[in-house]
C-alpha cells in the first residue's frame, strides 16, 4: 500500500542505469509466507505487457527459490487519466502465472484474482 499519496506519481527512471544490455527492474508484489512460500508479482493496467526481461527475472527468482514459489502477472482496469486513484489489487485478474513445478508461463485455467492465488498458495503449504 502506498503510505504517502503525495509521492504516488513519482516515476522511477532506470533508463541510464545499464550494465551491458541489462538494467534494474522493480517487483510490484512480494509475499513470503511463514513456511518460506514465495509469491511475487508484476502489476500492470489491462493494456500492459509483461516484457521478456521481466518474465525472465521473475522466472529465475521462482526457479532459484529453495522452497515453493510462484510468479503472477496481474492486470487492473484503472487509469489515472480517468480519475482513478486506487487499485484494489486483491480483486485484480491474474493474466498469467509461472510455477516452479511447471517452469513455464501460462494462463490460469479459470478466472483467478490476485487474492485467489495468495489464498490458494498459502493454504496448501
Amino acid at each position: 500500500m502506498i503510505e504517502n499519496w503525495d509521492y504516488r506519481n513519482l516515476n522511477m527512471d532506470f533508463s541510464s542505469m545499464y550494465s551491458g544490455n541489462n538494467h534494474p527492474s522493480d517487483i510490484d508484489m512480494f509475499y513470503l509466507g511463514r513456511d518460506h512460500t514465495l509469491v511475487i508479482g508484476e502489476i500492470k493496467n489491462e493494456h500492459g505487457v509483461l516484457k521478456d526481461g521481466q518474465r525472465r527475472l521473475l522466472a529465475e527468482l521462482v526457479d532459484g527459490w529453495k522452497y515453493d514459489a510462484i510468479a503472477v502477472f496481474i492486470v487492473h482496469d484503472k487509469l489515472y487519466q480517468n480519475g482513478d486513484r486506487k487499485v484494489d489489487v486483491p480483486s485484480c485478474k491474474v493474466r498469467e502465472l509461472y510455477t516452479k513445478s511447471e517452469k513455464k508461463w501460462r494462463q490460469p485455467k479459470k478466472l483467478t484474482t490476485a487474492k485467489d492465488v495468495l489464498d490458494w498458495y498459502t493454504e496448501r503449504s
